[in-house]
């Protein structure tokens, strides 16, 4: 009798925590990951789309596991690669984001695992042939750059969403720049291209800067999100602080636009790129 009793009560607290897992498990926010593609000259670095598609794929892997974690038949989590457009690129830009995104959300019950394992199947092939046709010209004046304020601002409530936990990915070597200067907008000391950084070369620019209120023309974003800058690349050798310069600046319009910190990959080897984007996504 006692051991009836005994085994009763381990069946019934087994079947409680059970229920209380799963239960936790669905009121979890879905989560969304948002990846901006900077495709401007910065292509022509060594190896940089390579770097770029092993941290899609990274993504993606996590976002399979997150999705599956969260039972896939109730999942609302969202998978989004954004392609910044530039100026005479033949890229097929609508392409690209149609195929490299899933949200699951707007898809039925009986199709969720199937579009998720589609997606899963098809991605190499997709971003081998993103790769490929990314890459138009030889050097940096055949690419016209890339209008990254402009994007986040007119893009700024299709990246982040209400009730997900949002993390944005932008991958660039960290320059606002474009082909024209007239595109510019200004208000005070403050810009929509990271051009002004050329002028601030003394030792104290940091304190300059913090002065006069130099920086990037803030974006105002409410919803809450991890935000990572990855691919952060000096274009100047010659200037030691560049890149100290790049992360100061992109820090401030960050945490001025969204209240939030935003952290930081240099560009470096495939590896450590790599090492330091897992360390930061669980």
């Amino acid at each position: 009798m006692k051991n009836l009793i005994y085994t009763s009560i381990i069946i019934l607290v087994s079947f409680f925590s059970t229920y209380s897992v799963e239960a936790e498990t669905l009121k979890r926010n879905p989560i969304n990951y948002t990846i901006i593609l900077d495709l401007s000259d910065r292509v022509l670095n060594d190896n940089q789309l390579s770097y770029d598609i092993d941290q899609i794929k990274v993504m993606f892997s996590k976002f399979k596991q997150k999705a599956k974690q969260n039972l896939i038949i109730t999942s609302k989590d969202r998978f989004i690669v954004k392609i910044m457009p530039q100026k005479n690129s033949p890229l097929n830009v609508d392409y690209y984001e149609n195929a490299l995104q899933l949200r699951l959300d707007q898809i039925s019950i009986k199709d969720k695992n199937n579009r998720l394992n589609q997606l899963d199947n098809q991605l190499s092939e997709i971003l081998q042939k993103l790769e490929k046709e990314a890459v138009y010209g030889k050097k940096s004046s055949d690419y016209a750059g890339v209008d990254l304020w402009a994007f986040i601002n007119d893009n700024k409530e299709n990246i982040v969403f209400s009730n997900y936990d949002n993390t944005v990915i932008i991958l660039t070597d960290g320059y606002l720049d474009f082909e024209s200067n007239n595109h510019v907008l200004r208000k005070e000391n403050q810009f929509t291209s990271t051009k002004f950084i050329n002028s601030m070369n003394s030792a104290s620019w940091k304190e300059d800067a913090q002065a006069k209120n130099y920086g990037i023309i803030p974006i105002e974003i409410k919803i809450n999100a991890t935000w990572i800058i990855s691919g952060i690349k000096s274009k100047k050798p010659s200037d030691l602080m560049q890149i100290s310069k790049l992360k100061h600046f992109w820090s401030k319009w960050i945490k001025e636009s969204t209240q939030t910190n935003p952290m930081f990959i240099n560009y470096s080897t495939g590896s450590q790129v790599i090492s330091e984007l897992n360390s930061i996504i669980n």
